[in-house]
Order: structure tokens, then sequence, then C-alpha cells
């Protein structure tokens, strides 16, 4: 009876000890699984930080890229689009130091997110602007073609209005130069009695007659008419002197200075005239004289004489 009542009372000890044991390894069980699961969650917070982080970066980013494209449309926005810029990569620098820092607050990370918001908000304000002002510019462009085209096409008028002036007005003066019809210049040896006899020797003669008259002309002007001759020696020389009124004119062709030997004024009336100069200075060289007359710088008659 006493050996029962031993091992019932064992038997009771040993359950108590295994009870108690199974209770100590839930307790540990429990605290274990307590620990990581804090552990898994703080791993799991820092990653969503972490996650928060970069996306925050990366919408910064991209706000930033977008104000790049946004450069060179207009000059006076383009100081605020740098202004910008500016200011993301000042924050970007910000979330940097806090990342690996790793003790940023709830309210800082949405205090950033709502900065990034209103960057993009601004962005979407830049970008209409923008596109309003190159509408503008469009438009302002358009306009400016259009006048510059209303200019071209005034100008394309003004300047065959001023070709049909010019070749007009070529015509008046064309028209209103002389052209002198039989011209003759001979060598003149002039007699006791008056009388003119034509010189074949240079030494004999006593001047050149030079005769021509000037046709009839109703495009030329009435009034004073000046006409000018120029007597050529045998070497190619003008004869000027200044006794005898000698100059120099321009010719309309080239516009060169030429010297001449004596001025004709007439008193223009459109009907023809019949003209007599004599020049009898420095022609006793044998060899051939030339004469030209000229009107306004323009050639309108020449003639020869050849004396031995």
């Amino acid at each position: 009876m006493e050996d029962n009542r031993q091992g019932s009372g064992s038997k009771k000890i040993y359950l108590a000890i295994i009870a108690l044991l199974l209770f100590i390894n839930g307790v540990a069980g429990y605290l274990l699984y307590n620990e990581n699961k804090q552990k898994e969650d703080k791993i799991q917070l820092v990653e969503k930080k972490d996650t928060e982080m970069k996306s925050l970066n990366q919408q910064f980013e991209t706000t930033k890229q977008e104000l790049e494209g946004m450069k060179g449309k207009n000059t006076e926005l383009d100081s605020i689009i740098s202004s910008r810029q500016a200011q993301i990569e000042k924050i970007q620098g910000e979330l940097a130091a806090a990342q690996r820092r790793g003790n940023m607050t709830a309210a800082e990370v949405k205090k950033y997110k709502d900065m990034a918001a209103k960057f993009e908000l601004d962005n979407a304000d830049l970008q209409k602007k923008i596109q309003e002002l190159t509408a503008k510019n469009e438009e302002l462009t358009a306009q400016n073609l259009d006048v510059n085209k209303k200019l071209e096409a005034e100008k394309t008028t003004t300047t065959s209005l001023s070709k049909e002036l010019e070749v007009k007005t070529k015509k008046v003066e064309l028209g209103s130069i002389l052209q002198l019809q039989n011209m003759k210049v001979e060598a003149i040896h002039k007699k006791k009695n008056g009388k003119e006899i034509v010189e074949k020797s240079a030494k004999k003669t006593d001047y050149l007659k030079i005769t021509f008259e000037t046709g009839i002309n109703k495009v030329l002007e009435k009034g004073p008419l000046s006409l000018y001759l120029r007597i050529i020696n045998p070497k190619g020389e003008t004869i000027a002197l200044a006794d005898q009124g000698s100059g120099t004119i321009k010719l309309t062709d080239g516009g060169t200075d030429v010297q001449f030997s004596r001025k004709l004024d007439l008193d223009w009336d459109q009907s023809s005239q019949k003209k007599i100069v004599e020049w009898s200075q420095n022609i006793k060289e044998p060899g051939t004289y030339k004469v030209e007359v000229y009107q306004s710088g323009s050639l309108i008659g020449q003639g020869a004489v050849s004396m031995k």
C-alpha cells in the first residue's frame, strides 16, 4: 500500500515538472516570436521610409527635368526656371542627408511630399504660361510675315515704278540730246579781200572753220543751252586755252572728266539752228585735227580735217 502511494506521488511531481517546462517553453517561444515580430516590423518600417525617400527624390528629379525642358522657350521665364531648379537641388540634398541619418519623422515626410506636389502644380502653371506666350509669339510672327510680305510687295511695286520712271527719264534725257547734222571741219586761209579758201597746208591755215546744224528737237525745253567743243591736235591732245574759256566736263558714259576747248552758248527755241565756230590757236602742226561736240556730257557730233 505504501509503495503505491509513493509511486503515485512521484508521478504527480513528474507531471508538474513537465507542465512547468512546457509553460517555460511557451513563454520563451512567445517572447522570441514577439522579438522577431518587432524586428520584422522595424525592418518593414525602414524599407517603407527608404521607398518613400526614393519616390520623393525621383519626384523632385522628374520635376527638375521638366523645368530643364522648358528652358529656352522664353527669356524672361528662364531665370524663374533656374531658381526653381536650384530650390529642388537643395531639397534633394536635405533628403539625402535625412536618409543617411535614418531619423526622418512622418511629419517631415509629409512636408516634403507637399513640397513635391506644389512644385508639380507650379510646373503645370509655368508650362501653361509658356504655351500662351508661344502662341502669342507665333501670332506675332505670322503678323510680321504678313507685314513683310506686304512691304515686299510694295517694295517690288515701288522698284517697278522706279524702273519705269527711270526708263521714261532716260528716254526723255535721250530725247533731249541733239543730233547734229551736216557737221563739217575745214582748214581756212583768209585772203586780204576777206575771201575764204579751203587750205591743205597747216602753215598757211589761218583757222579751223567748224559748221553744223542742231536739227529740230521738241523734247528739249526752250531756254539757254550750252554746247562744248573739243578740238584735238594730231598728237591726240585737247587744245585748251584759258583765254578761250577752255575747261573740263564730266562724261555721262563712265563719269570721267575731259577737257574742252570752247563753250558755245545757244538760245534754244526747239528749231534747227546753224552754227559756225572759228578756231585759230595752235593749229600749225601738220596732221589730222578732230573736233567733238558735247551736250550735257554726251557726244552729239564729230568731224575732222587733215593738213600737210
